[in-house]
């Protein structure tokens, strides 16, 4: 007879082996058995635990190996140094997943990862897979299966439902099934997953792909484990109709590395994440709130990006809160176009137009509500609509809250704003698959979320120029930073066009170089020990004369000598002053938890300091380039803003492809390259660099 599969063992195992048991009360150890028997599990449960004979009497075991079986899961509570003999045992015993709530491995040091590494090596000699360590259990609803001490689980009731959660902090899903609960959600499946020794949140993710019981899935992250396999789980979730949502850790920069290069400051770990989520088709939210609400605005929809929501109310107030934080997260509160509206007038019926659709006390009937809802739902002028329900959501929930159910499941996305408390009526629209927000803000956050989700975008295999002469220019292994020159070499043989420049490895050499360049010209320090040449005093600008350039090259040398003992001088680059319509910053980084990105912000040394950037998984294509350059800010300018003369946003295109074809290079490993600035002239001219940085690792 063959086992159970992985996903049976996993969520439906046929006994679970409580190992580390105990009836004291009050006790970790002592709920799991009770939660168990209390929501209907109906395999058999086998305490394990040697110093006993009963547990909530019910015969205990000393061993795994000794339980009569079969045990397709084990959930481990004994001390942390016991696991690796007990994980020996569960291969004897032929358990084919354990779950492990004990804590102390790698979360608390060298230490404990060395004793999760071991528990890892015993599990894989056995062919046991591996929940955890460190993490609050697994959950199934539908067999019921709550393998966790959780206190939530005292809830009288779990309620079934047709999403799955995935979370990296043990505790939150207790937060999940509490939340979920007073809203009236359901969920599938959910495991803690802990600190992912061998089960990942990929491999769970494709368990819950499959399971037909599960129908999106949500994310609580701190981080990214095992991106290639978490990236294919979210592609063939997107792909088969199941939409995944996150809420990751993250969004303050505080804790974030901060590189050597300007690139990796703004471009950030998260700044990289929100890239990645939003190449894989991958919902992320701002707040845990809009986690909750979102499934309802995702089940059974595709992606249909836009900005434009109609926000239709009967409280001014809580409907002038959702259109400003609406606009707060970036989309525009679209009135009716004029025809709706006469339409609306000829059946007799009434509404404010404008930003907000106001029905006022008088139209809040439910025949002006459905007649105002049905033209909103049916214009092209508006890609999502909220309704926002002040006190009849409370006390006269079939006024509005019932015309927003008439409309569930409609292309166009719409959800209400329930401005009281209004438990009964949030669970009507919750139940009836109408998203439910609590607050204005998380309001706006799903709409952002949805309204910016797009499926997954190809990725190429194959770079767009040859990369062998870059890979030749950039040298072998090892890690060093490229002095100028070498960078100059590289970013060329990317075909990005470089200021005229004439390298020299002496001040008295330089008077040559001018002849190269010409007046007016710019010097700069060429050292590889230098990073920022303007923060280490190693720019001179606006140099007309050869007396201008001797002095000022002269007193460089002295100056660094001086403040910077350490540094070796290779030369001095002597280049043309170019000036033009704007000067960009275009990055490459290769992400600690995503891999290659580009970045497009600003340039000069302002790039860091207004963290107006766009940041895009590499390589990019030329449309995705052009999403780049309308993201930012800061090139406003040269787009043309209010007549101004355009800059050649062409080059800037060219040249954000071009630098992202080095996620093509594996060897030697390319972790940042920048140039800084590159300055754009007017449209039609092109653009030049006239900086550079390359860090190899």
């Amino acid at each position: 007879m063959a086992g159970p599969s992985l996903a049976e063992a996993l969520f439906e195992p046929r006994g679970i082996a409580l190992i580390g048991a105990s009836d004291e009360e009050g006790r970790n150890n002592a709920r799991p058995q009770q939660f168990l028997k209390k929501h209907g599990f109906k395999g058999k449960i086998y305490p394990i635990n040697p110093k006993r004979k009963t547990v909530y009497r019910v015969k205990a075991y000393p061993s795994v190996t000794k339980a009569p079986g079969p045990v397709d899961h084990a959930f481990i509570m004994t001390g942390p140094n016991v696991v690796p003999s007990v994980m020996r045992d569960c291969a004897k015993a032929k358990v084919k997943v354990a779950t492990i709530f004990t804590a102390d491995f790698a979360e608390s040091g060298a230490d404990g990862a060395k004793l999760q590494a071991e528990i890892v090596a015993e599990a894989k000699k056995g062919g046991v897979r591996v929940i955890g360590p460190n993490c609050m259990g697994v959950y199934c609803m539908d067999p019921p299966a709550m393998i966790s001490p959780n206190t939530v689980l005292q809830l009288s009731e779990i309620y079934k439902g047709n999403i799955g959660v995935i979370s990296q902090s043990g505790s939150l899903t207790g937060t999940f099934l509490s939340r979920g609960q007073h809203r009236g959600m359901g969920f599938s499946k959910m495991v803690s997953i802990g600190n992912e020794c061998d089960l990942s949140v990929a491999e769970v993710g494709e368990i819950l792909i499959d399971d037909p019981k599960t129908e999106c899935i949500m994310l609580f992250l701190e981080t990214i484990r095992h991106e290639p396999a978490f990236t294919a789980m979210v592609r063939r979730a997107f792909k088969v109709g199941k939409p995944v949502m996150v809420y990751k850790l993250g969004r303050s920069e505080a804790a974030a590395e901060f590189t050597a290069s300007h690139t990796g400051a703004i471009a950030g770990t998260d700044s990289a994440v929100e890239a990645y989520f939003h190449h894989h088709g991958v919902v992320r939210v701002d707040q845990f709130e809009t986690l909750l609400e979102m499934p309802n605005l995702l089940l059974g929809r595709k992606p249909r990006p836009g900005n434009r929501v109609s926000v239709i109310t009967t409280t001014g107030g809580g409907g002038g809160m959702a259109v400003d934080r609406l606009g707060v997260a970036g989309l525009t509160a679209a009135p009716l176009p004029g025809d709706a509206v006469k339409r609306i007038e000829a059946e007799g019926g009434m509404v404010s137009n404008g930003p907000l659709l106001d029905l006022t006390y008088k139209g809040a009937t439910t025949e002006n509500t459905d007649r105002v809802l049905n033209e909103v739902m049916k214009s092209e002028e508006t890609d999502a609509a909220v309704m926002v329900v002040g006190s009849s959501a409370q006390f006269n929930p079939e006024v509005s809250v019932r015309s927003l159910v008439k409309f569930a499941g409609q292309a166009k996305p719409i959800g209400g704003f329930l401005v009281p408390e209004a438990a009964e009526s949030g669970r009507m629209l919750t139940e009836a698959g109408v998203p439910c927000f609590r607050t204005p803000e998380s309001c706006a956050d799903a709409m952002r979320a949805f309204l910016s989700w797009h499926k997954p975008k190809p990725k190429p295999s194959k770079a767009a120029i040859d990369m062998a002469p870059v890979r030749a220019a950039l040298g072998p292994e090892g890690s060093r930073t490229l002095d100028e020159q070498q960078c100059r070499t590289v970013f060329s043989k990317l075909g990005i066009r470089q200021v005229a420049a004439a390298f020299v490895k002496t001040v008295s050499a330089a008077s040559k170089a001018v002849d190269a360049v010409g007046f007016p010209c710019v010097a700069k320090v060429v050292s590889r020990d230098i990073l920022h040449k303007t923060e280490a005093g190693g720019v001179l600008l606006n140099i007309n004369t050869e007396k201008q350039l001797a002095n000022g090259l002269t007193a460089m040398q002295d100056r660094i000598a001086r403040d910077m003992p350490e540094v070796k001088i290779d030369g001095y680059l002597v280049q043309s002053m170019e000036r033009g319509l704007a000067e960009v910053l275009v990055g490459y980084r290769l992400d600690e938890l995503v891999g290659p990105t580009v970045v497009l912000s600003a340039g000069g040394v302002l790039a860091e300091i207004y963290g107006d950037a766009a940041v895009r998984l590499a390589p990019v294509n030329r449309a995705t380039a052009f999403e780049m350059i309308n993201e930012v800010r800061g090139l406003a300018p040269i787009r043309g803003y209010r007549g101004m003369p355009k800059g050649d946003l062409d080059a800037i295109a060219d040249a954000l492809v071009a630098l992202s074809q080095l996620a093509f290079i594996k060897r030697p490993k390319l972790t940042e390259a920048e140039i800084n600035p590159l300055i754009v002239m007017t449209e039609g001219q092109g653009a030049v660099a006239a900086d550079g940085l390359i860090i190899l690792e």
